[in-house]
């Protein structure tokens, strides 16, 4: 006997759903890649028996991969005769593929159904709301690292910010010398909280996607950098020539719009 029957499914993102419905072309925002997804709902309508239930989605990349899963979790069904509807927001899931992707959605382990999304990258905005600007433009320090089981791990970093990017340098091996941010070079993801200006308190706190800089890129923020720091030894120049074989130079899109 079938598990139940999926009447409806939509995975879309969360401000296209508060804008034109839950009945809107189902799409996923990245502002970079690979990137966490800007936040994006996801429903489905089942008719099934009624009792407990395991449930699980599966995302499956255009590659075929299972790039994200919501549950397995435990669900009431309230019976054949109504529909049950669930309805979840993800905030945590991570994309590296762009592209058509596919949405199954399984009740006790068995496929009932499957909807078509897309994941598409927009343009990040060279502006975000006054309080993220303020918090990067009127401190030279932020908190900077990475979310580990649930708790952050991050230290005072100096940066760069120009039109909605933030540049930080971070060590590639453990330094007395430079900072060495937590996850860096090698996450794809981190966490910054600003500060209030001249005190250590926090102001805002938002993720940002990393991208590490190479060639012509490196040197145009390098120097960037080098002008901003204020215990620098020596020429901006000198400065850039020592980082230029021991450090990172990571741009930083904030993960908000």
């Amino acid at each position: 006997m079938p598990a139940g029957e999926l009447i409806f499914a939509n995975v879309l993102d969360a401000r296209q759903r508060a804008a034109d419905g839950e009945m809107a072309e189902g799409l996923v925002f990245l502002l970079q890649l690979p990137a966490r997804g800007l936040p994006f709902s996801v429903i489905r309508d089942y008719k099934a028996p009624t009792g407990y239930v395991p449930e699980e989605v599966q995302l499956l990349a255009p590659s075929g991969r299972v790039t994200h899963r919501i549950g397995p979790s435990v669900r009431w069904m309230v019976g054949m005769m109504d529909l049950t509807r669930l309805d979840d927001l993800v905030e945590d899931a991570v994309f590296d593929e762009l592209g058509m992707y596919i949405a199954s959605f399984l009740l006790n382990g068995e496929v009932l159904g499957q909807t078509e999304f897309q994941v598409v990258q927009q343009a990040a905005p060279d502006r975000f709301p006054k309080e993220f600007e303020d918090g990067l433009k009127k401190s030279d320090v932020a908190w900077i690292g990475v979310e580990y089981k649930g708790k952050d791990v991050t230290v005072p970093a100096w940066f760069v910010y120009r039109n909605g990017k933030i540049y930080v340098l971070s060590s590639n091996e453990p330094s007395l010398n430079e900072q060495s941010i937590p996850g860096l070079p090698d996450a794809n993801e981190v966490v910054v909280i600003t500060r209030r200006k001249y005190r250590d308190t926090s102001l805002d706190r938002f993720r940002a996607a990393v991208r590490l800089l190479d060639g012509p890129e490196w040197d145009q923020a390098a120097g960037l950098l080098a002008d901003r720091r204020r215990s620098r030894v020596g020429s901006p120049a000198d400065r850039v020539k020592q980082w230029k074989n021991t450090c990172a130079i990571a741009e930083l899109t904030p993960l908000v719009t």
